[in-house]
């Protein structure tokens, strides 16, 4: 299968199936994902309420005249005719199945290796983790890589041979290869029906080729984890499904974002859209999966088991630089279902002297793109926590802080955030600030790594204990409700 854009893609697959329509009390609209051009019927307990039209993205809405009553079922049924195929009629109501990505490895790569001319071949071999079961698999793939908050295509199409492992040694081939090309939103293997990843820690084996004298991108995201190494030859035998891998067993170039499979439609999918804190860096792993470099709200996501998620972030990115780059991350999201959204964005604009109204503003654009894509999402902001040196105890006064943080604007957006200033286009904050400042535990802060702007060392995020830390504060007070 050629990797395809995002209006292509949905027009080969018949765009997305029918999703169960999700219902907004706030606005009463109901929306969902169907075919494009479908025209949707919402029915209220069986009877028609109204109908609507998909978009060439596969997105539909409709506001009801009045909200349902308690107890009453909310549905959707399509119905697409054209001189070139009848589809449908589809049917989508509660506790329905959808295709959404479940087991995840990291976010894309953001670092690009040169062939040297004529090795242009490689196989490689990265763990991945699914918090729950994924029935009738399909390898994930995007044309696309972004770093520091930018967004970029891959500077050459690329074609992989994918195979999963499982810890019992099982491998399934994936099927024949799959070529991505530059810009690509999402590109899938072909699928292992009747094929299920057990929960737990699983492998993506890759065999893949660029053109004489190309390019590849590979994942540095976690970087306690990555081997460093890349095996590469003129003319590597396939191992995706037999023999050994090599040294690069923790790296997959071109962004291979894990698998998508027949998820239950409450299986809820979090795109972190955030700094390092929520995306990995800095060496927190969450204990249920040691070794990913999970990054705070994932941790939180992934210990609840009610959910996966998709990596959006860098560390370095902003909201100001963020809001302006996010065309390919919010197709990505579109095409694999994202339900909630989560945001940790704020620490760099704070330190690049950025005001509370200034970061509000960046954030209301992005918010708004978001929903704007996706109505239906839920979207969640943290509170911005202290970049700091660790001292004792660790509260508001006693922080070694950049000197453009020194002025209490942090604080000011910390507060707007918490008294509800985004109105209806949060879902709910987050609160990450209060536990990582309050514990008076000088451990908390990693020292020997800075994404901010300053001196390495100045500048710190939590470490393990730190992480679990903030983790137990924010499940407690539980504003995701998972």
């Amino acid at each position: 299968m050629a990797g395809l854009g995002i209006g292509l893609l949905l027009g080969a697959r018949g765009g997305p199936s029918l999703s169960r329509p999700v219902f907004d009390p706030a606005t009463r609209t109901a929306s969902g994902r169907a075919p494009r051009g479908a025209t949707v019927i919402v029915l209220l307990d069986g009877m028609p309420v109204g109908t609507a039209t998909t978009s060439a993205l596969g997105r539909w809405s409709h506001q009801l005249g009045t909200a349902p009553s308690p107890g009453q079922a909310l549905a959707a049924r399509t119905e697409i005719t054209s001189p070139a195929t009848v589809i449908g009629p589809g049917y989508a109501a509660s506790g329905e199945t959808v295709r959404r990505l479940a087991g995840f490895g990291g976010d894309q790569g953001n670092q690009i290796r040169p062939s040297d001319g004529t090795k242009t071949a490689f196989n490689v071999r990265k763990r991945f983790y699914t918090p729950v079961p994924i029935p009738n698999p399909e390898v994930a793939y995007t044309g696309f890589h972004y770093n520091s908050g930018a967004e970029f295509d891959y500077p050459n199409e690329a074609t992989y041979h994918s195979a999963i492992e499982l810890p019992d040694g099982t491998i399934r081939d994936m099927g024949a290869p799959v070529t991505v090309v530059p810009g690509t939103i999402l590109a899938r293997s072909e699928k292992a029906a009747g094929f299920t990843v057990p929960a737990g820690f699983y492998w993506i084996r890759t065999h893949g080729r660029v053109p004489s004298g190309g390019r590849w991108s590979y994942t540095d995201a976690f970087r306690s984890a990555n081997a460093g190494h890349m095996e590469e030859g003129v003319d590597l035998v396939d191992k995706a499904t037999s023999g050994t891998i090599g040294n690069a067993t923790q790296q997959l170039p071109a962004a291979a974002i894990g698998l998508v499979g027949d998820m239950s439609s409450s299986h809820r999918l979090f795109a972190l859209a955030g700094d390092s804190i929520s995306q990995g860096i800095g060496g927190y792993s969450h204990g249920a999966a040691p070794g990913l470099a999970l990054g705070i709200l994932a941790g939180l996501v992934v210990q609840t088991g009610t959910g996966s998620v998709l990596h959006l972030g860098r560390s370095g990115a902003s909201a100001q630089a963020n809001r302006a780059t996010y065309t390919r991350r919010i197709a990505l999201m579109q095409a694999l279902g994202v339900t909630d959204i989560f945001c940790d964005l704020g620490v760099n604009d704070m330190s690049s002297s950025s005001s509370a109204a200034t970061l509000k503003g960046h954030l209301t654009t992005l918010f708004g793109a978001f929903k704007a894509a996706i109505p239906s999402v839920r979207i969640y902001q943290s509170t911005i926590t202290p970049s700091t040196v660790a001292t004792a105890p660790i509260t508001e006064g006693n922080q070694t802080v950049p000197a453009a943080m020194q002025d209490g604007r942090r604080l000011a957006f910390n507060a707007d955030l918490r008294t509800g200033g985004f109105g209806s286009l949060l879902a709910g904050f987050v609160e990450f600030a209060l536990p990582a400042q309050l514990p008076g535990d000088p451990h908390l802060w990693r020292a020997g790594f800075a994404s901010d702007t300053g001196n390495p060392g100045s500048q710190q995020h939590p470490n393990a204990a730190g992480g679990e830390a903030i983790i137990l504060a924010a499940a407690a007070e539980n504003a995701l409700a998972i």
